[in-house]
């Protein structure tokens, strides 16, 4: 059974079980969209504790609605969300007071909110770390206490470690070594809304797809280096100034989809030649799988995660290079034979991070857990 807390008094609980629940647990039902199916006595009841997500951020969500449609029937797995935003000092540490009165069998800090994991059994906690980029944002006593807060005092309180690339795994470990021994890799799945289209010719002017707009996206980059070839661009995200005024200066035709269901973004990858990805800076780089699983080429940076993610099957670039990137798209739109290999290691690689199996991957560490 899990260990009890008190009450839980959070309003975005959704589903975990408070205190004196535990002895009620095996004559309750499944709240995964199984109704009216009585959970299994040899359940692990496993606790998702996820961030209070700001406008505009959902892969981490994205990522544990996945996981959970494919978990194994004996992890009854159930969320709850920080009852406030995770900023400043006071509301992380009241969301942190409020996660230990969740009651479970194995707790899973899904990410984004590692400080979490204060007050809870250490035994039986995951911590996800999804990438280092809080440290890479900010700087002086502010980047000092976000080390604090959410490595410093929050990874080590965590039975295991996962990372969803090896890039934040050497991170991760450049801040904290010592935990290098609880440190696994699980990495990012695809959702299999984003099927294989069948092959088309190839256009006079394909379509680039660009993928958000944040800084690091480094659309402004991509966009002067592709002026003067013949192509059109979709831009899911908000164009901020300066962007706009490196599409004006390029004369390409383009598109704006400020935001997009994930059935709209399956589309928008079918709809599309080829992916644009060169960021400065990412934790994995899902939209690198997402083309791949519906068979389109990639372009993609030489660092951190994303030589990783796209597994060989992509044209690296230098970032920090417009004439690099230049020249990778060049590759790209003029040669066939390079498109058609890279379609097809695209296909592999993404079988390899397929949502059943990252979530069985799962399922195995919270076994592990449960047996503390």
């Amino acid at each position: 059974m899990g260990v009890r807390a008190g009450p839980v008094h959070s309003p975005r609980l959704c589903g975990c079980l408070p205190s004196g629940a535990a002895g009620r647990f095996r004559a309750r039902r499944r709240l995964s969209g199984r109704q009216g199916l009585m959970v299994e006595p040899q359940a692990i009841r496993v606790a998702h504790l996820m961030r209070r997500p700001l406008p505009g951020y959902f892969s981490i969500e994205g990522q544990f609605e996945l996981v959970r449609r494919f978990l194994p029937p004996r992890c009854h797995c159930e969320t709850w969300i920080c009852p406030e935003f995770s900023r400043g000092v006071f509301p992380r540490l009241r969301n942190a007071r409020a996660a230990a009165r969740v009651s479970a069998d194995v707790w899973h800090v899904t990410g984004d909110v590692h400080y979490l994991t204060y007050h809870l059994p250490k035994a039986r906690t995951l911590l996800t770390v999804h990438d280092c980029v809080f440290l890479h944002q900010t700087s002086g006593l502010r980047r000092w206490l976000i080390k604090k807060m959410l490595y410093d005092w929050a990874v080590p309180r965590a039975a295991i470690v996962t990372v969803i690339s090896q890039a934040t795994r050497r991170e991760l470990l450049s801040l904290l070594p010592e935990v290098e021994p609880r440190i696994r890799h699980v990495p990012c799945c695809v959702s299999p809304e984003f099927t294989a289209d069948p092959a088309r010719p190839w256009p006079r002017t394909p379509e680039v797809l660009m993928v958000g707009t944040k800084p690091n996206k480094n659309l402004v980059r991509m966009v002067r280096a592709l002026a003067g070839l013949r192509c059109s661009l979709h831009i899911v995200g908000e164009p901020d100034g300066d962007l706009r005024a490196a599409l004006a200066a390029s004369n390409l035709p383009w598109r704006n989809s400020p935001s997009l269901t994930a059935q709209g973004m399956a589309q928008a990858f079918r709809d599309c030649d080829l992916l644009a990805f060169a960021s400065t800076y990412e934790g994995f780089g899902l939209p690198i799988l997402e083309a791949q699983a519906t068979g389109r080429p990639v372009l993609t940076s030489d660092a951190a995660s994303m030589p990783e993610a796209s597994g060989g099957a992509a044209v690296l670039v230098n970032p920090l290079d417009v004439a690099s990137i230049a020249a990778g798209f060049r590759r790209l739109i003029e040669d066939a034979g390079l498109r058609s290999e890279l379609i097809e290691r695209g296909h592999a690689n993404a079988a390899l991070h397929a949502a059943p199996r990252v979530a069985q991957m799962y399922a195995d560490i919270y076994d592990e857990l449960n047996q503390a």
